[in-house]
């Protein structure tokens, strides 16, 4: 590996971590707003079924940057790869705790998804 792509590679490494960071925070805002859904301090519009479908709307773009960082230095069956998958497992498993036909949430659940 050249001096040149070696730094390419640490730049978009920065990239991506600093992507993790800000995702990370922003799954984290979710359950927040789950919360004012419940107490109907949120907008008229916003449900858990709005909510979900933009929370899965994150997920899908912060995958598609790892997926390509993960192919891009052939790191599809590392510990990093692995890592990630099981992270975007318990993001999915999150959505669990709540009830979008209903507009409900299970607090166990929700408790239990942000602990992860």
């Amino acid at each position: 590996m050249t001096a040149q792509s070696n730094k390419y590679r640490i730049l978009e490494t920065n990239v991506l971590l600093e992507r993790f960071v800000t995702y990370n925070e922003v799954f984290t805002e979710y359950f927040k707003t789950m919360k004012i859904i419940e107490r109907g301090e949120a907008l008229r519009y916003e449900t858990y079924s709005r909510l979900a479908d933009n929370y899965i709307s994150n997920i899908h773009r912060f995958m598609k940057l790892c997926i390509s960082y993960l192919d891009k230095y052939h790191l599809q069956n590392s510990v990093m790869a692995e890592k990630l998958n099981n992270y975007f497992v318990d993001l999915i498993d999150a959505l669990n705790c709540m009830d979008t036909d209903n507009n409900l949430i299970n607090h166990l659940s929700l408790e239990e998804a942000r602990s992860k």
